[in-house]
C-alpha cells in the first residue's frame, strides 16, 4: 500500500468518508446549487437594469417632447445665436429638469463631422432647482470623446434612433445612465438630440441589499453542497462496507474462518504473482470424514472440522494463508522451505496428538501433503495438484503423517 493509500484509508477511517468522494460529491453539489442560485439572480440583475434603462430611455423621450425643434434647429447655425433665443429654447428643458431630482444634466447636442457639440445645458439656467452642483457646458462647448469611442452611437442618433448606455457610467459626480433621444423640427429634420443623465444612486442602494442576499444564499449553497458532499460520502462509504462484507462473506468458510476454494484462488493466486521467493503449498487431508460423517452425522463432522482448523490456526505463521477445500485445507506458505513446511506440518500433527486423536469417540487423523516452489512466477495449479498427490501416496502408505512432493522441472 502506498503512503497516500495509506493516509486516505486513515482520514476514511477517522471520518467515516472518504475524502475524495466528499470532494467530489461536495464540488459537484455546489456547481448545481450555486447555478441554482445565480443564474436566476444573474437574470434578474439584468432584467432589473434593463427595465432601468427602458425607464431612462423614456425620460429621454419626455425631454426631447419639451424641446421646441424649429429654435433648436435655429441655434445650430451660431449666427443665429442670441441670450433670448438661448433662454427661451432653454426654459422648457429646465422645468423638466427641476421637476425630477434624480436627474443630473439635460443637455442638447448636434453632431458636426462625427464630433458632438453641445447647444443647451440646464446647468447654465439660475432657474434650475436641482440638488446636484453641476458643471455647465457653454453653448457649442466640444465634447470630447473618449479614446475607444467610434461614434457609432453619434451615427445611430442620425439615423433617428435612440441611444441608452447599455451600462452604468461614472464621473466625478456620480453613477448614473445616459439616454440620447433625435430632436425634429416641425418639418420632420433631425435638429440634434437631447441628452439625459440620470442618477443611478438609489438604484445602487436598492442593488447592494439584493447583492447581500445573494451572497448569503451562494453562501448557504455552498454549505448545502458540504452537508450533501458528506451525506453523499457517507453513503458511498457505507456501500462499499457493506460490498466488502458481502465479499468477505462469499470467500470465507462459515464453520471455520478460513478462505473457501474462492477466496483462495482470488488471494494466493495474486500472492504468488507478487512473490519472487521459494514458497508452500500444503494440502492437510481430515482422514474419513465422510465416513465419519455417514457414521455420526453432520454435527460431528462440523467438530471434526473444527478441531482441525483449529490445530491448523496454531499452527501458521504470521503472513501464511489458509483455505477450507471440503474435508481439506490448504495452506499457502511464502518464503518456506521444505524443512519450515515440513515443520509446520509436524506442529499440525502435534497439536491434535496432543489433545488426543479421538473426538467423541470419532478416531482422527490427517494426512499432510507439502510441495515446494523455487523462484518467481509460481504455478499455482500445478502446485496444488502436486500436493494432491503427495497427500494420495501418503494415503496409500498408511495416513496420518507427512509426505513431500517430489521435485518438478522449475520447482
Amino acid at each position: 500500500m502506498s503512503k497516500s493509500q495509506s493516509r486516505l484509508g486513515a482520514a476514511t477511517a477517522r471520518w467515516g468518508v472518504d475524502p475524495l468522494v466528499f470532494g467530489v460529491a461536495s464540488l459537484v453539489a455546489a456547481v448545481i446549487l450555486v447555478a441554482i442560485v445565480a443564474i436566476p439572480q444573474h437574470l434578474s440583475t439584468r432584467a432589473r437594469l434593463e427595465g432601468l434603462r427602458a425607464q431612462v430611455g423614456q425620460i429621454g423621450h419626455i425631454a426631447a417632447s419639451t424641446v421646441d425643434g424649429d429654435l433648436h434647429r435655429q441655434l445650430l447655425d451660431p449666427a443665429n445665436y442670441t441670450d433670448a433665443l438661448y433662454e427661451r429654447a432653454l426654459a422648457p428643458l429646465v422645468k423638466f429638469h427641476s421637476s425630477d431630482p434624480d436627474i443630473f444634466y439635460v443637455y442638447t447636442m448636434v453632431d458636426r463631422g462625427g464630433v458632438p457639440y453641445f447647444v443647451l445645458d440646464t446647468a447654465t439656467s439660475p432657474k434650475l432647482r436641482t440638488k446636484h452642483a453641476l458643471r455647465p457646458s457653454e453653448y457649442m462647448e466640444k465634447f470630447e470623446l473618449e479614446e475607444d469611442d467610434d461614434g457609432q452611437w453619434l451615427r445611430d442618433l442620425a439615423a433617428g434612433k435612440d441611444y441608452i448606455s447599455p451600462d452604468f457610467e461614472e464621473d466625478d459626480y456620480g453613477t448614473f445612465l445616459t439616454a440620447h433621444v433625435p430632436i425634429y423640427d416641425s418639418q420632420g429634420r433631425h435638429s440634434g438630440f437631447v441628452g439625459v443623465d440620470f442618477d443611478m444612486g438609489y438604484y445602487l442602494v436598492g442593488e447592494a441589499r439584493f447583492r447581500a442576499i445573494a451572497i448569503a444564499s451562494l453562501a448557504g449553497a455552498l454549505i448545502l453542497a458540504l452537508v450533501v458532499g458528506y451525506f453523499v460520502a457517507r453513503y458511498h462509504a457505507t456501500t462499499r462496507r457493506r460490498i466488502e462484507e458481502l465479499h468477505e462473506i462469499s470467500i470465507k468458510d462459515s464453520l471455520t474462518g478460513f478462505y473457501n476454494r474462492r477466496g483462495a484462488m482470488e488471494i494466493i493466486k495474486k500472492a504468488l504473482e507478487r512473490h519472487v521467493g521459494k514458497s508452500a503449498v500444503m494440502l492437510v487431508d481430515i482422514d474419513n470424514l465422510t465416513t465419519i460423517n455417514d457414521t455420526h452425522g453432520h454435527v460431528a463432522g462440523d467438530a471434526v472440522i473444527a478441531r482441525t482448523a483449529e490445530a491448523v490456526r496454531r499452527s501458521l505463521r504470521p503472513g501464511d494463508q489458509c483455505s477450507r477445500f471440503g474435508d481439506e485445507f490448504m495452506i499457502y506458505a511464502p518464503d518456506c522451505e521444505e524443512t519450515e513446511a515440513k515443520a509446520i506440518a509436524e506442529r499440525i500433527l502435534s497439536i491434535l496428538s496432543g489433545e488426543g486423536m479421538s473426538l467423541m469417540g470419532i478416531p482422527l487423523s490427517v494426512s499432510i501433503g507439502v510441495t515446494i516452489c523455487n523462484g518467481d512466477g509460481g504455478d499455482f495449479a500445478r502446485m496444488l495438484r502436486e500436493a494432491e498427490a503427495a497427500v494420495r501416496q501418503v494415503r496409500s502408505e498408511g495416513r496420518n503423517r507427512i509426505g513431500v512432493a517430489p521435485r518438478s522441472a522449475g520447482s
